[in-house]
């Protein structure tokens, strides 16, 4: 049939797709046609097009194909769309254009799709051929998704009763065709009338033709001609117009006004409502004369009769106002669609309506109304379900989740930071379901041994064990290619531990623990004392190891590190050692062992890592002998702690009895001496013997930079001195030593300002602070190159001395919190647990070190601990606090500080040149009136014997 194109069509002819190859036919099963309700549908497999370009175009009778775009499409009665699976749906009304009408009983289309391939398009057409099988109505109105069309038959009124054989006798146009008579009559809604010819109308958007027996005015919706009209409250887009034809003598008119539904459906959570008017006035001229002839709803174009209807649990029901449709969210003929959003799962529903109402105005005025509903429900959240099917006496896990929708995939798991593909599952011995519930969703269960190492077990008590999966499902959407996760965590607790047992050895300069291994120690650490045994303590220590099947021998030499010792004295050493294997996580001790062997005191130096030194002397080693009662260190008063005829035993602090220390390379090296002198010469009979003083060296070498794990606890029955102590087995020499976890240094800054824009070095000190002033501390961190890394300071205190303990402390940062103090108060700046200040305001002391630990976590693993959080669930007390430290920390320290009155000085203050030269003149006088003294003395001494 012919149509006439605005100059615009004509040129998007010329805008075809270039390179336009031989056609082909559509794949078996890749398309299909049907005719429905006035309507040709034809349906392209969605997979085939994917992501390519593609065309629709019309064969025209007249000229070369046309291509189709939207505008063209609503005014010429296509709508090029998707169904509810995502497949392209292009629906064409029996009167678009370029169908060939066969007297309005018959209808012939042919299209093609061009779908791109390579660098042109393939023609893939398709032709459909439709026949009326239900007689025109006077006035059919079709309300499609992007256009209105409305077709009368060809009936002048007033001549109606002259001739009802050959209605076309009277009509005065050519079949198929508008002529420059025809006119086009809108009336707005301030009542205005606007006229123009059909060319124009044309050319504004508006589709009119004439066929053997119909006139059809098609309109895309929202034109300046529509306007929304409230029927009830009910809203309806309407154009009221009217077509005319003139010559002389005789004017013909055609009303031709359409109306559609505009209300959107109201949508809940499990149902859909589309609520129309049940009667549309506009289109009704007599509402007198109006009768009802029936309504039908449908489904993707097909119209449904009332059996499944009620079995797909639709309603169809209308009463004076309205017409109600009613469909359950996920009942059939829809399609529930998988989505996803900021990774949670959920679904929307998608049906396609048609909703076909009859009526009868006057005698010659039968319609039939059709309207097209596509209907999309929101995203709506559904939480997957987990279930946990685990029976403990199986050994393995069973869970499941679900439930998914079809268009939901299973890709792999993540186990404890590890990914497993579902062919890795298989292989490591996991179990992978799918099973489909019956209602058209599915679930996936998974089972895993206990045994499987991904599996983390932790022991509870007595033989009792939890094991606890940590999984992770990757799922995916099939056909959007979009992941998300669902995390869950199963724990389960079993009655299968055995732990293991332990027997001692005792050899003469070794202690022996023989070790049974159990079924879970595998996930223990060993520890000696509280170190754990490493590769590198046994090495150092030259402990031996022998692994036998499940028994374990670890041999100790005596004096390594690790021992503790009960007793050492003259009788015997008494050593002990402290064995226990602790949680890999929490390092809570979960099996312990001690035991205690006896050996026999021989030649010892010890050095231990409180500072103190343990040595033995033989009078039996020298000629003469010696009474080693008499015998004592540098310090004439520091006597032995024990000693009989034969040995003395002393003990000693290396910071006392006149110990000297030096640097020597990476060592600090303290010494003493033990001398035995002998009495003078007796006087009545002198004699000359060649027996000299005894003096034995004692040494002991301490690492500058040791690494060594520190364990604190706080000492709850000192009230007055500082809380935290070091444990006995772990206590150090007083050399700062790092811990082994983090070998990155911080230290504690003294800045010179609020801003911290300048800092004290450590040439500067001491440094002088006047009371009132404030000084302000931050924590360097530059030589921490992790940006996880975090220093977070735990506990801070002020002392006059370089020495931590043994004099007094105050509080200035305790459990996280700043404190306050009689004469002194702490503030965190801009809440940094990095920086602090300190505000004297009274007498405090004219010396401070200010020492501080300071805790070094990964945020990333340890985020819990990296945050800074005050917990003042308690008051800070000195030698208290809520809980155990248990963390390694980093000591840093700042000093010494002078606190002045404005009046005195730096107490450590350089002697002046002038004074330290008279000094030196004094020293060197009284040191040659010495000199002189004893060179006279011995020459007295030489003459009288020789006399």
């Amino acid at each position: 049939m012919a149509f006439t194109l605005p100059l615009r069509f004509v040129w998007l002819c010329f805008l075809l797709p270039p390179c336009i190859v031989l056609s082909a036919n559509f794949p078996s099963g890749v398309s299909k046609a049907e005719c429905l309700n006035r309507v040709f549908w034809i349906w392209v497999d969605k997979d085939f097009i994917g992501s390519r370009e593609w065309h629709l175009e019309a064969f025209n009778e007249t000229g070369p194909p046309v291509l189709l775009d939207d505008e063209l499409a609503s005014q010429c009665g296509y709508s090029i769309t998707n169904d509810i699976y995502g497949n392209l749906e292009i629906r064409i009304s029996f009167l678009a254009c370029w169908v060939l009408n066969v007297n309005d009983l018959q209808f012939d289309l042919k299209v093609q799709v061009l779908v791109r391939q390579g660098g042109g398009f393939i023609p893939y057409p398709v032709s459909l051929s439709c026949r009326i099988t239900d007689p025109w109505n006077v006035r059919e109105v079709l309300c499609e998704e992007n256009f209105m069309e409305v077709s009368v038959r060809r009936i002048v009124p007033w001549i109606v009763d002259w001739m009802t054989e050959d209605l076309q006798a009277v009509w005065p146009v050519t079949e198929g065709g508008i002529t420059q008579r025809w006119q086009v009559e809108f009336q707005m809604s301030d009542l205005r009338i606007i006229t123009m010819s059909a060319i124009e109308a044309q050319r504004m958007g508006y589709g009119l033709n004439a066929t053997a027996t119909r006139v059809v005015f098609r309109a895309p919706y929202n034109t300046s001609e529509s306007q929304i009209l409230k029927v009830g409250s009910y809203r309806l887009e309407v154009i009221l117009a009217k077509m005319y034809y003139s010559q002389p003598l005789i004017r013909l008119i055609v009303d031709t006004t359409t109306a559609c539904p505009s209300d959107a459906p109201i949508i809940t959570k499990t149902s859909i409502f589309w609520l129309t008017p049940a009667i549309l006035n506009p289109l009704v001229l007599d509402l007198s004369a109006y009768k009802d002839r029936g309504l039908s709803m449908g489904v993707d174009g097909r119209l449904l009769d009332s059996s499944v209807i009620a079995a797909n649990g639709y309603t169809l029901g209308r009463n004076t106002t309205t017409v109600n449709v009613t469909v359950p969210i996920g009942a059939p003929g829809g399609y529930t669609e998988s989505d996803v959003v900021n990774n949670t799962y959920g679904t929307t529903y998608h049906i396609h309506l048609m909703l076909v109402h009859h009526w009868r105005g006057t005698t010659a005025d039968t319609t039939r109304h059709s309207v097209i509903k596509p209907i999309n429900t929101p995203f709506k959240p559904l939480l997957p379900i987990f279930i946990n099917r685990t029976v403990p006496e199986n050994h393995y896990f069973n869970v499941s989740l679900g439930n998914f929708f079809p268009d939901v995939g299973l890709k792999a798991f993540i186990i404890r930071r590890v990914m497993v593909t579902l062919d890795e599952a298989n292989r490591r011995g996991f179990r992978v379901q799918t099973v489909d519930n019956g209602n058209g969703t599915r679930a996936y269960v998974l089972q895993v041994p206990f045994s499987d190492p991904l599996v983390e077990q932790m022991y509870l008590d007595g033989n009792k064990r939890m094991y606890i999966l940590y999984v992770t499902y990757i799922l995916t959407l099939l056909n959007k290619k979009k992941d998300f996760t669902y995390t869950d965590v199963v724990e389960c607790v079993l009655q299968d531990v055995v732990p293991p047992t332990y027997d001692k050895i005792c050899e003469k300069d070794r202690l022996i623990l023989n070790m049974t291994r159990g079924n879970i120690d595998m996930y223990w650490i060993p520890h000696i004392r509280n170190l754990p045994l490493t590769a590198a303590l046994a090495t150092s220590q030259n402990y031996k190891i022998t692994q036998r099947g499940p028994m374990l021998l670890i041999e100790i030499p005596l004096f390594s590190v690790g021992l503790a010792y009960e007793d050492i004295s003259l009788r015997g050493i008494r050593a002990r050692v402290d064995f226990s294997l602790k949680d890999n996580k929490t390092l809570q001790v979960r099996s312990s062992y001690s035991f205690v062997c006896n050996f026999p005191t021989d030649q010892l130096l010890l050095c231990l890592p409180n500072g103190t030194m343990k040595a033995t002397v033989f009078s039996l080693d020298t000629k003469p002998r010696f009474d080693p009662r008499e015998t004592h260190l540098k310090d004439p008063t520091c006597k032995p702690q024990e000693a009989d005829n034969d040995r003395a035993l002393f003990s000693f602090s290396v910071f006392s009895c006149g110990t000297t220390r030096q640097f020597v390379g990476d060592y600090l090296v303290y010494e003493n001496e033990v001398t035995f002198d002998r009495k003078g010469l007796p006087p009545i009979k002198p004699i000359i013997s060649r027996n000299s003083t005894y003096r034995l060296t004692l040494r002991c070498r301490y690492p500058l930079m040791d690494t060594q794990r520190v364990m604190g606890k706080y000492n709850n029955s000192v009230i007055g001195r500082r809380g935290f102590s070091t444990d006995p087995i772990s206590e150090q020499a007083k050399v700062i030593r790092k811990r082994d976890e983090n070998t990155q240094a911080s230290n504690l800054n003294v800045a010179k300002d609020k801003a911290f824009s300048s800092f004290y070095h450590p040439g500067d000190f001491p440094i002088l602070i006047q009371r009132e002033e404030t000084l302000y501390f931050e924590v360097d961190d530059r030589r921490i190159t992790s940006p996880a890394h975090k220093v977070r300071l735990q506990e801070c205190w002020a002392t006059p001395s370089q020495r931590t303990d043994g004099f007094p402390q105050w509080d200035l940062i305790v459990d996280g919190c700043a404190q306050k103090g009689n004469n002194y108060s702490v503030d965190f700046i801009q809440g940094s647990h990095s920086r602090f200040q300190l505000k004297i305001e009274g007498d405090l002391s004219e010396q401070l070190y200010i020492y501080c630990q300071g805790l070094i976590c990964d945020s990333l693993l340890e985020a819990e601990q990296c945050r800074s959080v005050c917990n003042e669930a308690k008051p800070g007390v000195s030698g208290r606090r809520t809980a155990p430290v248990v963390e390694p920390y980093e000591l840093l320290s700042a000093g010494p500080i002078q606190i002045g009155t404005g009046e005195a000085e730096v107490q450590f203050r350089h002697v002046e040149e002038k004074s330290w030269n008279m000094w030196m003149w004094l020293l060197s006088v009284g040191l040659a009136f010495i000199s002189a003294f004893t060179v006279g003395s011995v020459i007295l001494a030489v003459r009288l014997f020789v006399c």
